[in-house]
């Protein structure tokens, strides 16, 4: 016969969740006592098994409650533990909270998307990837120029429709065919987004690089509205006092072109002493090549326009008198908390 009083005082007198695991394995589990109960009404008849079958039915909803209010009453015990040892102690002075920290280039591609906006810009932004038509031949690149080797291009294992692979834009010139045809014109458009190239890594030059693609093209546009805007977003770039100089420069989606060169006061934290850094080139500039606008379907008769690419990277190091690039992509934290 079933002890039922000896088993709920044992269920009892549990002290932890693994005591109270044994005490049920023994008794209530599939393979222990009370199975054994249940397997010996087979020799009995039709009225001791219904007799006997109330009987172990109610012990075991009677000892399943009793096990239930345990496992609760132990778990109540062990939360209320853990409170106890975890306790916070509001008066205590809390963790400080770290001010968070701009990077220098996104410091400077805000400042200069604001700047166009205020000149009517429309402020566009684009995946990484292109096709060789957009980043060469839309831009009057031909497919046996040098730079379309693999010494200067990232080329993927991916393909285009017309089964040529896919390339890492190389500038952001590449957008200018998507540009014209998405808005039409007259167009006024920046894209300021990251290019790639497969070059040498040194103070001036990486392997991504942030670049600035602007572009105005309108009817009866000028070099004088070129060097109108020009001025006004190097002002907002640089925002400091540095020498420019404006020299023509050959690049195959303008013509004229021009090369803008910069350079900059440096000035020795220890010793005090002035000196001008070497001449950086800035930006890459120039009035549209009319190829360029006959292959997005626009009459070089009727309309003309300048473009500009600054390399952000480097705007943002002469603001900022940065020697070396590579710190704005070295992930050192101390070098982006020493700007405010």
């Amino acid at each position: 016969m079933l002890e039922t009083d000896k088993i709920i005082k044992e269920i009892q007198d549990a002290k932890d969740l693994k005591e109270l695991e044994i005490v049920f394995d023994q008794y209530l589990g599939k393979k222990w006592l009370l199975n054994e109960e249940f397997k010996k009404m087979v020799n009995l008849d039709a009225e001791q098994k219904k007799e006997y079958g109330k009987i172990l039915s109610d012990s075991k909803n009677i000892l399943t409650d009793a096990y239930q209010q345990k496992e609760k009453e132990i778990g109540m015990i062990n939360i209320n533990q853990k409170l106890n040892e975890d306790i916070v102690d509001i008066s205590v002075d809390g963790k400080k909270i770290e001010q968070w920290n701009f990077n220098l280039i996104t410091r400077v591609r805000r400042d200069l998307e604001e700047a166009a906006k205020t000149m009517g810009f429309i402020v566009e932004s684009w995946n990484e990837v292109a096709t060789k038509f957009q980043n060469f031949e839309s831009v009057n690149i031909p497919l046996t120029h040098p730079a379309t080797e693999m010494h200067d291009t990232i080329y993927l294992n991916e393909k285009d429709k017309k089964w040529e692979y896919l390339i890492l834009r190389t500038h952001t010139s590449a957008l200018q065919n998507q540009m014209i045809k998405k808005y039409w014109l007259p167009l006024k458009v920046i894209v300021p987004w990251r290019c790639y190239r497969f070059d040498e890594m040194d103070a001036t030059h990486d392997t991504m690089f942030f670049q600035f693609e602007g572009m105005y093209i309108d009817k009866w546009v000028s070099i004088a509205n070129f060097k109108d805007v020009m001025e006004k977003f190097l002002w907002v770039m640089l925002k400091r006092k540095v020498q420019i100089r404006m020299r023509p420069g050959y690049f195959p989606f303008v013509e004229p072109g021009f090369e803008i060169d910069a350079r900059y006061e440096l000035r020795d934290r220890k010793t005090g002493e002035k000196s001008m850094s070497k001449w950086i080139e800035l930006l890459w500039a120039g009035m549209v090549h009319p190829n360029v606008l006959k292959i997005a379907w626009v009459d070089p008769q009727e309309y003309n326009g300048f473009a500009f690419g600054p390399w952000i990277n480097r705007l943002a190091a002469m603001r900022y008198g940065i020697k070396d690039i590579r710190y704005f992509t070295n992930g050192d934290l101390r070098f982006a908390k020493s700007f405010k």
